[in-house]
Parts: C-alpha cells; sequence; structure tokens
C-alpha cells in the first residue's frame, strides 16, 4: 500500500513539474506580469494550473466551431486612465498579476475591438471571455 502512495506521490510531483515545464515566459509590462499562450495540450494545461497563481485569466476565441484565436492586441487600462498592460497574446489564453481594482480590457482581433470590464479582487482570480462572432461569408448567386 505504502508503494502506491509513494508512486502517486511520484507521479502527481512529476505531473507539476511538467506542467511548469510546458508554461510559457513570464514577461513584463511596467509592473504587471503576466503570462500568454495556450497553444497546444500541454501549455494550455499548464496556463490553467497556473491561473491560482495571477489575479486575471482571459480567454479568446471565435464561435464558428469553437476556435481559439492569437496574435491578439491586449490593453488593459485601470481606473485612473494609465495603461497598466498593452501585449499581443501569443495565444487563446493569458493570465496577469495586477492589484485589486477596475480595469477596462481591450482586445482586437482582425480590426474588431471587444471591450469589458474587470473587478479585481485582493484574492482570487477575475476571469474574462472575449467571443468574436466570424463575419458573414459573403455568398455569390
Amino acid at each position: 500500500m505504502h508503494k502506491i502512495v509513494a508512486a502517486a506521490l511520484t507521479l502527481g510531483l512529476a505531473g507539476a513539474a511538467f506542467a511548469a515545464d510546458a508554461l510559457p515566459p513570464a514577461q513584463t509590462f511596467g509592473s504587471v506580469s503576466f503570462v500568454t499562450g495556450g497553444i497546444g495540450l500541454d501549455e494550455s494545461t499548464a496556463i490553467k494550473a497556473a491561473e491560482k497563481d495571477f489575479s486575471l485569466s482571459l480567454l479568446f476565441a471565435q464561435t464558428k466551431r469553437g476556435q481559439y484565436l492569437a496574435d491578439l492586441k491586449v490593453s488593459i487600462v485601470d481606473k485612473a486612465g494609465n495603461t497598466v498592460l498593452e501585449t499581443v497574446s501569443e495565444g487563446p489564453m493569458l493570465l496577469a498579476r495586477l492589484p485589486a481594482g477596475a480595469y477596462r480590457i481591450s482586445v482586437e482581433h482582425e480590426g474588431t475591438v471587444l471591450v469589458r470590464t474587470v473587478r479585481v479582487e485582493p484574492k482570487g482570480v477575475a476571469r474574462a471571455a472575449f467571443v468574436w462572432q466570424p463575419a458573414a461569408e459573403a455568398t455569390i448567386d
């Protein structure tokens, strides 16, 4: 029985280490630390596991066939109008460490900007999803 518990513990720790290895490197913008990515199962799993260590979690998708999006311009502005984060997301997920407060988040995909307001609390993770409707496909009669 002890061998089974030890093996399970070892596998659990190895899994945590693997998830940390797959996590994209943290970046900074001013005083804000953030991670973007989530392309591929390993990286998306690692980002989901790391979410608890951040105060903000964003997801980017398009409704057409549930496609996730990357290469999106992301801008986060605080209540005073200061840009606290500006980046291009390298995948469908972005995690950021922001201080508690209200933020306006703008995300651009193919010329269309979606805006959300989020409140980051002192504890926990604020989440927002940005989902674009695909442009109507032109039909030729």
